[in-house]
This record gives C-alpha cells, structure tokens and sequence, in this order.
C-alpha cells in the first residue's frame, strides 16, 4: 500500500450521510494527508485524535449533557453503552474484544511513538516505520467506520439528543406535505423558500423533536399491524 494511494475509505462511506459534521471529516483528512506525507509519528498522532473525535461525537448524539473531558479508553467504554456491536451476545463481546484491542494499541503507541506525546533530543530516530503506521491505520479506519455506522443505523428520536435536519428525510417529506411552507422575497430576483419542515426545525427544535417522535411511533405501530 503506498502512501499516495492511502485513503480511510471504510470511514470516508461512513460519514458520507453526515457532511454537516465537519471537524469529524477535516480530522480524517488531515490523518489522510499525514500519511501521504511518510510522517509516521504524526500519522499515529492522529489516528488516535480521529477515533477520539468519533467517538465524542456518537457521544454527544446520544447524549443530553455528554462528559467528554474523559481519558480516551473510558470513552470508548460510554460507545459501547449507547452501541449495539451485534445482535447476537457471543458476536458483540468477541467484536468488542478486537475493537478494544485497536484503541489500546493505538493509544499505547501514540504515547510511546507519537509526535505531540513527548519530546526527544535533537537526533532522535522514531523507529515507527509508514508500514506499520498503515497496518495499525487500517484497523482504525474498520474501527471508526464500523461504530459510526452501527450509531447511525441505531439512533432512535427518542435517545437522540443532537438531531441533525437530514438525520430524518422521511419525517421531514412528511410534514412537509402537511403544511405549507414559506417564500421570502428579498428583491425580484432573490426568492428564498422554506418548507414547514425547516422553519419548525430551525424554530422551535423542542416541537420539531416531540413531532418526530410521534411519527415515528405511529410507522412503528404501522409496520406491527
């Protein structure tokens, strides 16, 4: 694997859906460019910052006062209270063995080996070589994009406490077809249209919630019957 083909693209899918979550796609980004670049001790840096990030981020979803000043492990622990790794017992603790396993290595590495976890004299060789830093990188990216995307898949209304407008498309089609929505004319050539959905979301997000919920109640009642 070389170093200009690197890529992250199991998490590149993964937050494809959520393009509003920016910091989340510029650190996967910057780990991409740090790795195109040979820096094997910024690399293991921020592999490291990168599962951190996503997993403040499922945290914070899931979350109404999130405490995300916790050590990077006793995260990875909250992740697993909110995300079902499987179905099936015996399948989610053996997954959740080897998913522990890549954030221990990661984390031990980064602060025997990584750039910003302590300073060297001037002639200081680090000894972790772009191959390693690529292997331990590919359990990262499998890492990452397998938590975000089972959150994504599990996230329900009434636990999901940083709604995203285009977290549910379905609910919003909905009310849209409703209620009327609204046109601001700016000048005669500046038109600028809001659906229902929109204003309730951007106005009253409390309302926009308790709606959603009881939507989603009902197809569920629905899909019983």
């Amino acid at each position: 694997m070389s170093n200009d083909t690197f890529r992250l693209r199991l998490s590149t899918r993964a937050v494809a859906e959520t393009d509003t979550a920016t910091h989340l796609i510029e650190q996967k980004e910057r780990l991409e460019s740090a790795i195109q670049e040979g820096d094997s001790s910024l690399s293991i840096d921020l592999s490291k910052a990168f599962l951190e990030s996503v997993f403040k981020t499922i945290i914070s979803d899931r979350e109404e006062t999130p405490n995300l000043g916790k050590d990077f492990y006793p995260l990875f622990n909250d992740v697993k209270q909110h995300v079902p790794f499987s179905k099936n017992d015996d399948i989610s603790q053996k997954v959740s063995r080897l998913a522990g396993s890549i954030v221990n290595v990661t984390n031990e590495l980064r602060n025997r080996y990584g750039a910003a976890s302590h300073g060297d004299d001037g002639y200081h060789e680090n000894p972790l070589r772009m191959a390693e830093v690529e292997f331990v990188l590919s359990s990262v990216d499998g890492l990452a994009a397998f938590l975000y995307k089972k959150h994504r898949e599990t996230l329900e209304p009434d636990t999901h406490h940083r709604i995203q407008y285009d977290d549910y498309p379905d609910f919003n089609d909905w009310l849209d077809g409703q209620f009327d929505g609204f046109s601001l004319k700016l000048s005669e050539k500046i038109n600028i249209e809001y659906t229902a959905s929109q204003m309730l979301f951007s106005q009253d997000p409390s309302g926009y919630r308790e709606m959603l919920i009881q939507f989603t109640s009902t197809e569920e009642e629905d899909d019983d019957e």
